[in-house]
This record gives structure tokens, C-alpha cells and sequence, in this order.
């Protein structure tokens, strides 16, 4: 059977863009897309240490990594949200802002 893990995802902050010396711009981050990039990273990764794991990233207001229809023990728990925390910093290291931030 397998486990289902469901990582709730924040994307980053808007960032403000200088257009000239007064003026500035707001740039939004593309959450979706930012979401898929991820659970593909997460993918590839969890597909060779943890092949019994579905991961599933969903774009939210609050970060928080679940564990569906499995509870492991705190310190598994604990343990495996570092290691997905960690793995999701590794896997957003490699996007390209410009293809994910808003025109």
C-alpha cells in the first residue's frame, strides 16, 4: 500500500522590480507552476529512497507536510519532514526565476 504524502506549498513573496529611479513593479510568483516543478523534484528523489511514497504538492496559505491514511511515529515523522523540507530546498535551488515569476 502505497503512502501518501501531501506537501502544502507557499510560494515565495512577491518581489518588487526597480523600472526606473521612482517608480517599481510588482512581480508575482507562478504557485501552480512553482507546485509542479517541485512535485517532479520530489518525484524523481522519493522514487529511489522512498518508492512506496505519493508525494502530492498543493499550493496553500500555510506550509505544513501531511501524511494520508499512514501515521508514522513522532520520530519518523519528524525525522521525514526534515528530510522532505530539505529535499524541497534542494529542488527549488534549480528554477530559473524568470520562467516563474509573473510578467
Amino acid at each position: 500500500m502505497s503512502r501518501n504524502v501531501l506537501i502544502r506549498f507557499v510560494p515565495p513573496t512577491p518581489i518588487k522590480v526597480k523600472t526606473s529611479k521612482t517608480e517599481s513593479r510588482t512581480r508575482e510568483w507562478d504557485g501552480e507552476k512553482l507546485a509542479a516543478f517541485l512535485q517532479e523534484g520530489l518525484e524523481i528523489w522519493a522514487g529511489d529512497k522512498y518508492p512506496d511514497f505519493e508525494m502530492k504538492v498543493a499550493v496553500s496559505r500555510q506550509a505544513e507536510i501531511r501524511f494520508v491514511n499512514w501515521k508514522p511515529d513522532k520520530t519518523e515523522a519528524e525525522e521525514l519532514r526534515a528530510e522532505i523540507g530539505e529535499q524541497i530546498s534542494l529542488v527549488l535551488e534549480g528554477i530559473e526565476p524568470e520562467d516563474y515569476l509573473s510578467d
